[in-house]
């Protein structure tokens, strides 16, 4: 009896011995895929914005108020803020933008904090992935969850999310989902209440961060069916949870879209989906397969890439078309097999359920979304790829016949050596992509400049390497640079506008490159022109109406700028320039009351002040002209 006793004593503490062991290696490897993670995408602390940055943040009207502006954004759209009513449409993203206006309360305008806030949540979503895949993977050893996560962390066609600061949006996605899985495995193992409702409320903050974790309403179920052993009342329990969790959030969008105004330019528009361009169903579903088939390819081989593949550089496909026929096949196929295996609990089968059920929303192949093909759709189908991945490697590395019993970091290594060979050179290949497509992301003409030799038959592209280069000219203090500058963003503004005749956006800003070098006559042409594409955008409006300033048409000045108004009505420039506008028609009763709104605006402008004073004056108001004559001077106004 003694005896035995003694053998049950040493295979316990045999077993916990074992237990720490492993315990210590996770930790190792989580660590390591932490730094992993982070040195990959350190260099982007120091970039600028790029892209649709601007529009989340400084040019944010709620996130720029800081803590304050939280209730505004728990109950307007996502682009509410950016004050532009044409980029609003049906997107509800809070989580992001509340991240943004509390960094903003304390970091105001500080990119290097706002870069550091998406590398951190993109380092905890891989040290998450991870711990979750060791959940999954507890029966086995460690090797496949840390294989997977590396590759998942390395992978180059991350490199848009990461960089972009709007992209925060995907990594909050795809990392409460992480989470609601990690509760809800915990939930199944233990049937803690606590666990239960932490995995419903991370699943809601994740549908609260972008609409495509949707997919996830399925995947998690799907997820808890492949890796446990529990019976159904479980999975019913969880996916129950899990819809419920859906339909309050889908009545809390019907609510928040009440007030939306219509718009159905994000969408229907060519220039931000070349499927709007199909003659018909079957010339939308044969390019949209092509795009399919071009998503597996940069998940094979990710180069080249780029920050945009809308219009015109994805041609129309039709059913007789290679790449159309390939891609319907090949995804058939791989539905096909995924449906046949589920119930076996094949792996690949899993990974390619994981990749098309989340690639399902942004696939267009349900409804179109609002661009023709982006590298952040794969952000979160890319895992489905890495499983797959992961799992050939291990079968060629016939890494899972070795009887593997030690537990310490050297045995890890020494024992799958093979495995983590082919892992390493795949995971350097893509570290060295990651690391110098980073790079381009470091403001919008550094990434523009590649990816336009990349997608140079796309409109949108060109634009804004155009329009980055058009702000770079105005900023510049040498004029032969300026100048030279000047004609390089003509060349691609130009490009852009041949690709697509209606683009106002490359149309006003070739206006205002005329309307700087006092060119007039070609700055009329083009900003009427892009005025006539799109009479309420707030850019070309303004800049048409000092535009006919300038050419002493006083009438059509007031008109747009009183236009602007109505479009924005707290754009202390546009009352400005519309006092100036009835000034120098001569119609100083108009002039002095734009002038005094501007004073109240805006305080501090000294111009409006002096330029009130000055009328004042005119008009026998003495002690009120002197009085805004001195605020005009404490301000710094000094007379021409």
């Amino acid at each position: 009896m003694k005896e035995k006793h003694g053998r049950e004593k040493k295979i316990a503490a045999k077993n916990l011995a074992v237990q720490k062991s492993i315990r210590k290696l996770k930790t190792l490897l989580a660590i390591l895929i932490v730094l992993f993670a982070f040195i990959l995408y350190s260099q982007s602390i120091n970039h600028n914005y790029t892209l649709d940055d601007h529009t989340v943040l400084d040019e944010n009207n709620i996130v720029t108020k800081g803590i304050d502006g939280i209730p505004t954004i728990l109950k307007t759209d996502y682009w509410y803020g950016a004050g532009h009513d044409d980029l609003r449409g049906p997107v509800y993203r809070p989580t992001s933008l509340i991240i943004f206006a509390i960094a903003w309360e304390f970091f105001p305008n500080d990119l290097a904090v706002y870069h550091f806030i998406s590398i951190f949540f993109y380092v905890v979503t891989c040290l998450m992935l991870f711990l979750v895949l060791c959940k999954l993977f507890e029966k086995q050893n460690l090797v496949f969850p840390f294989v997977c996560t590396l590759l998942y962390t390395a992978h180059p066609i991350h490199t848009e999310v990461v960089n972009s600061i709007k992209s925060q949006d995907e990594i909050l996605c795809f990392l409460f989902n992480i989470i609601s899985i990690w509760y809800l495995l915990k939930y199944i193992a233990t049937k803690s209440k606590t666990a239960f409702i932490a995995g419903g409320i991370s699943f809601f903050l994740a549908l609260l961060s972008k609409e495509t974790s949707i997919a996830f309403l399925i995947i998690i179920p799907l997820t808890v069916y492949f890796f446990t052993d529990n019976n159904k009342r479980s999975i019913i329990s969880i996916s129950i949870l899990l819809a419920a969790l859906t339909v309050i959030w889908l009545l809390l969008r019907t609510l928040i879209f009440k007030a939306l105004p219509e718009n159905d330019e994000n969408t229907q528009s060519v220039l931000n989906n070349t499927l709007n361009a199909a003659p018909d169903f079957a010339g939308k579903y044969a390019t949209a397969f092509y795009i399919l088939l071009r998503y597996l390819a940069l998940l094979i081989f990710p180069h080249p890439l780029s920050s945009d593949y809308n219009f015109a550089y994805i041609n129309i496909q039709t059913m007789k078309d290679p790449g159309a026929l390939i891609g319907l096949v090949l995804y058939a196929v791989l539905g096909i097999y995924a449906l046949v295996n589920i119930r076996k609990k094949n792996i690949i089968a899993f990974g390619i359920l994981v990749y098309l059920i989340s690639l399902a929303p942004v696939s267009n192949i349900f409804f179109l979304v609002g661009a023709t093909m982006a590298e952040r759709f794969m952000y979160m189908p890319s895992l489905g790829f890495c499983f797959i991945l992961s799992y050939f490697l291990i079968k060629i590395s016939k890494t899972e016949s070795i009887k593997w019993k030690g537990y310490s970091f050297q045995n890890f290594f020494s024992a799958n050596s093979k495995l983590l060979v082919f892992v390493a050179v795949i995971i350097s290949l893509y570290a060295v992509k990651t690391i110098d497509r980073s790079k381009d992301w470091k403001d919008n003409i550094t990434l523009l400049s590649q990816d336009v030799q990349v997608v140079e038959n796309s409109a949108r592209a060109n634009q804004i390497l155009g329009s980055a280069l058009l702000v770079t000219a105005q900023k510049s203090p040498n004029p032969n640079n300026r100048s030279d500058t000047f004609n390089l963003a003509k060349k691609f503004l130009r490009r852009s506008a041949e690709i697509y005749p209606d683009y106002y956006a490359s149309l006003s800003h070739l206006g205002v490159i005329y309307l700087f070098e006092q060119k007039l006559d070609s700055a009329d042409y083009y900003l009427a022109k892009g005025r006539e594409k799109n009479p309420n955008d707030i850019d070309v409006n303004f800049n048409y109406g000092i535009l006919l300033i300038h050419l002493k048409r006083y009438d059509e000045a007031i008109r747009v700028l009183n236009h602007l108004i109505s479009l924005q009505p707290g754009n202390t420039n546009a009352y400005y320039n519309l006092a100036v506008a009835y000034d120098n028609k001569g119609d100083i009763e108009n002039a002095l009351i734009n002038y005094l709104k501007v004073t109240e605006m805006d305080p501090n402008n000294a111009n409006a002040h002096y330029n009130a004073s000055r009328i004042l004056r005119v008009k026998g108001n003495i002690v009120k002209a002197d009085e805004f004559m001195n605020k005009a001077i404490s301000l710094g106004y000094k007379s021409q």
